[in-house]
């Protein structure tokens, strides 16, 4: 089964939305500005940003296996770039985080070895005027080597990080732009492939020397002469660590049968503003239903543990998955995992309990698995007096095959019927399967009613 992510909402002290943008690419091969209006080319060029199939991965990323991925090609002037809008950031205090995953597939076209390297990715602001926490990339010692750098407002601050990476590789890249009350002082930083099993890292590069952003408002990937070739995929914007590239994952989620019962186990890694999940089954190529709720832990950087076990489930083939729900009520499904029941062979009707019985009892029956899909029978239930006269109707509908009870309250009947005596009564079950199939199933017990 393919790994569940669960994207998780932060509830932060000032902003409740702390994910701004997730972008995985999930369009037609082609043109980027063409296939969606998400994205805006910016600058213009002669050579279009183009959508590629395929996906870069990288371990324990929520943004992967979804989609496909972009290809910039570099080398020549005047080629396009592409701008996606956010909601625009200023305030102080405020960090923006703007991760994405990098391949480069070629050096050819990039600087050698030089201090100023080209930009290929950086934010913008609402206005697309001021260009900050620019990504640079130039060609490494080899042409299977290149470096990545960070500038804050110009080429005048850039730093490059101290290890070179390789080509035909993919890497986790992660940006900051921290704003920071007073003038020239607000922080940009970067990481390359940062530890993801907690909170926020100590940063590769950090620059604070530099003009100050007035807002933050874009993410912006552009084609240069001197960018080289490369694959970008899982764009993620965010005002939290934990929003940008930190996953919260459903690592795990699985069923096992014993004893007639189902016993669904997950596990998260981490978990930011959980509410809970909600536990969903089906009959197959049926509607969905809530069968149970399991709490979340809230927000959590440790592996946590859930279970839930329906002890009547449907016979046939079933499905199940998990709505996990935020505080702020966004949702997102797990996949679904495929439980087959065999059920009880054969039709049954229980005797009732207790028995005698004053002035109620309950009476247990089973349909059975009918048809391999598991569909619905019209199914009733009636009480009779030892002359044979209807006094109560206890079902009267269609029903999934499964385990039932009904209750009967002889004192309710009594207020209708002008006081019942005690005696024998009897109890019919009569369930008629789809005309597919056929089968009719009845069977008469007694009961004995006592004052």
């Amino acid at each position: 089964m393919r790994k569940v992510i669960i994207l998780i909402v932060v509830l932060n002290s000032s902003i409740i939305h702390s994910q701004l943008l997730e972008e995985n690419f999930d369009y037609t091969a082609g043109t980027l500005t063409v296939q969606t209006s998400n994205w805006t080319e910016n600058p213009t060029g002669s050579l279009d940003i183009q959508i590629i199939s395929g996906n870069l991965t990288y371990s324990g990323y929520p943004s992967i296996d979804v989609g496909n991925k972009i290809a910039l090609d570099g080398g020549a002037t005047g080629r396009s770039g592409v701008v996606r809008s956010f909601t625009t950031q200023s305030a102080s205090g405020v960090t923006v985080y703007f991760s994405f995953l990098l391949k480069v597939t070629s050096v050819t076209d990039m600087d050698i070895s030089t201090s100023n390297g080209g930009i290929f990715a950086n934010f913008q602001d609402a206005a697309l005027s001021q260009s900050r926490a620019a990504v640079y990339v130039r060609q490494g010692g080899s042409s299977t080597k290149f470096s990545i750098g960070l500038g804050k407002s110009s080429s005048a601050s850039l730093t490059w990080y101290s290890t070179e990476l390789d080509v035909n590789t993919t890497y986790l890249i992660v940006t900051a732009y921290n704003f920071i009350s007073g003038t020239g002082n607000d922080a940009v930083k970067l990481w390359v492939n940062p530890d993801l099993s907690g909170e926020e890292p100590a940063s590769d590069i950090s620059i604070t020397s530099g003009t100050d952003a007035d807002d933050i408002g874009h993410v912006q990937f552009r084609q240069g002469q001197v960018t080289g070739d490369m694959d970008i995929d899982g764009v993620r914007v965010a005002t939290s660590w934990s929003q940008a590239p930190l996953p919260v994952e459903l690592t795990s989620f699985t069923a096992n049968v014993t004893g007639g019962c189902v016993e669904l186990n997950w596990e998260t890694v981490t978990e930011i503003n959980n509410y809970g999940f909600s536990v969903e089954r089906r009959v197959i190529n049926e509607e969905w239903n809530q069968i149970g709720f399991v709490h979340g832990y809230g927000n959590s950087n440790s592996p946590k543990h859930y279970s839930f076990v329906e002890e009547t489930p449907l016979p046939g083939k079933l499905q199940y998955r998990l709505k996990q729900i935020d505080f702020d009520g966004e949702y997102e499904y797990s996949e679904t995992i495929d439980v087959i029941i065999n059920g009880d062979a054969q039709f049954s009707l229980d005797q009732n309990y207790p028995n005698p019985f004053n002035p109620t009892t309950t009476i247990d029956y089973t349909i059975p698995n009918v048809e391999t899909t598991g569909r619905v029978v019209f199914t009733t239930l009636k009480i009779y007096n030892i002359l044979g006269q209807e006094i109560s109707t206890l079902v009267n509908e269609y029903k999934y095959p499964g385990k039932y009870s009904a209750d009967f309250n002889m004192a309710q009947i009594s207020n209708l019927h002008h006081s019942l005596p005690s005696g024998i009564y009897f109890y019919t079950l009569q369930i008629t399967s789809p005309a597919s199939s056929g089968n009719t199933f009845m069977q008469t017990k007694k009961m004995i009613f006592v004052r």
